[in-house]
């Protein structure tokens, strides 16, 4: 199965997991990076991601979001 996120979901896992539904969905995300990386899903991107990050403003998160983003499959552009 081929799994496409957009950014919004690789910057969840670090916004601030006070609310129920921002800690499900960071968990839900959590998951299919999971599967992805076991290789069990493929995950897709577009070169938007790439550029999407870029903008991140905050140095920190740009590097962790970047990493998340790393199990993309370069073919898959």
């Amino acid at each position: 199965m081929r799994i496409y996120l957009d950014v919004c979901c690789f910057n969840r896992p670090f916004d601030g997991q006070t609310q129920d539904r921002i800690h499900l969905e960071s968990e839900t995300v959590r998951a299919i990076l999971n599967r992805c990386q076991s290789g069990e899903w493929k995950l897709v991107g577009s070169e938007i991601v790439d550029f999407e990050i870029s903008k991140i403003p905050d140095d920190d998160r740009r590097q962790k979001v970047s990493i998340l983003a790393g199990l993309l499959n370069p073919s898959c552009f």
